[in-house]
């Protein structure tokens, strides 16, 4: 839909933001791309050429030279070659130009120097290398868990734990196959080789490792027991769950079970009694918190808070690839670590992938007649659970 004038102006009562830019001119070229470039790799945005800094319109002096010269830093500029909607909207008799980019669902967009830019608040910046795998990872073309864990050696593999998962999915002897272990381990993904030395991949220490955290302290899980509503409250004793993901999962639920509380109602002579939630429930949300998060955000734990009224599961990173709030409930998947929700698949803590949030809902339902709570708040995607009295 065309862009009105009201909707300029409301940009300009608004000023600059992080969808929002304003641009005098576009005299340097590689400065626009760049802004171009920064709205397509976060969430997209409209630049308004023929504005100040301030919000002052003061036009463009040729409109149609300036919508062509913006279609070629569009295409000749970025890599891969954006396609914006570049519009002319008169406000007070002087020509402004809107240029509105999408945000990308592709490899993120860089310049012809390899530069690849981000929008933070008001203003772009250089991607980090970090923030340049994570677009790469939400893309598909990139998966975090199969990369190498630096410092780590087959010393810190579980090998028990390993010939458990071979055996059962293969159904034989780890020997009857004759294969090496190195080279078992390098064809299920669990190991890798980096300059001559095998070392895990992500997904191998995390499903299969010796002292996980050690490693990768981020794969831990935070748990909270708040006396309370909300997380001003008292605190129980707090702990730091460690661990295998498999490991972790089942301690989870330990914790939920010791802290949580077990709501009852008289039914005639009979108390009936149902806990927080059914233990499916817990469990799917847990391991598709350890499933899905990511893992390249290495400051940033999962954290499993128990409130009075309600448990939530934090999970660092947000939805990935193309999942939105809506997609989620609707049997939709695309995994951020497709190698790690393989081995849970066939460690049997996964179900069929895509039934796990429609499950929950229903589960939940039937248990206590409410509906789970999906948020995205800052970089965390957020499950909470609601106690009731009543089935």
């Amino acid at each position: 839909m065309p862009l009105k004038v009201d909707d300029i102006l409301e940009m300009l009562t608004a000023g600059e933001g992080q969808t929002v830019e304003f641009k005098a001119d576009i005299s340097q070229r590689s400065d626009t791309a760049g802004e171009l470039i920064a709205f397509a790799n976060t969430a997209g945005g409209t630049m308004l050429v023929g504005v100040t800094d301030d919000g002052q319109v003061i036009g463009v002096s040729d409109p149609d030279s300036a919508m062509n010269a913006l279609a070629n830093i569009s295409r000749d500029n970025c890599r891969p070659a954006l396609y914006p909607v570049i519009e002319r909207v008169d406000i007070n008799g002087m020509p402004v130009i809107a240029v509105r980019v999408d945000k990308r669902t592709g490899p993120p967009y860089e310049n012809n120097s390899g530069q690849c830019y981000i929008r933070v608040g008001a203003a772009k910046q250089l991607a980090s290398a970090q923030q340049r795998a994570r677009m790469l990872q939400q893309s598909g073309l990139y998966h975090f868990d199969e990369t190498p864990v630096a410092g780590t050696t087959l010393a810190d593999l579980e090998r028990e734990a390993f010939r458990k998962y071979f055996e059962k999915i293969s159904q034989q002897p780890i020997e009857a196959t004759g294969i090496p272990w190195e080279q078992l381990l390098e064809g299920t993904r669990v190991a890798t080789t980096v300059e001559g030395a095998q070392c895990l991949t992500v997904s191998g220490l995390l499903i299969f490792g010796r002292e996980p955290q050690r490693h990768m302290r981020q794969s831990r899980i935070t748990a909270v027991r708040f006396l309370g509503n909300d997380s001003t409250a008292d605190r129980l004793n707090p702990q730091e769950l460690t661990g295998t993901l498999p490991q972790l999962v089942y301690q989870a639920g330990d914790y939920v079970k010791l802290y949580s509380g077990v709501y009852s109602q008289i039914e005639g002579f009979v108390r009936r009694e149902w806990p927080f939630c059914p233990p499916e429930v817990l469990r799917e949300i847990v391991v598709n918190a350890v499933a899905h998060r990511d893992y390249s955000i290495a400051g940033s734990q999962i954290r499993l808070f128990i409130f009075d009224n309600h448990l939530e599961v934090r999970s660092p990173g947000r939805l990935p690839n193309a999942m939105t709030l809506q997609s989620i409930r609707l049997y939709n998947h695309e995994s951020r670590n497709p190698l790690l929700a393989q081995f849970l698949n066939r460690l049997g803590l996964m179900e069929e992938f895509g039934t796990g949030i429609p499950n929950v809902i229903r589960l939940m339902r039937a248990h206590n007649d409410t509906e789970p709570e999906f948020a995205i708040e800052g970089e965390e995607f957020v499950v909470r659970l609601f106690a009731s009295g009543m089935a």
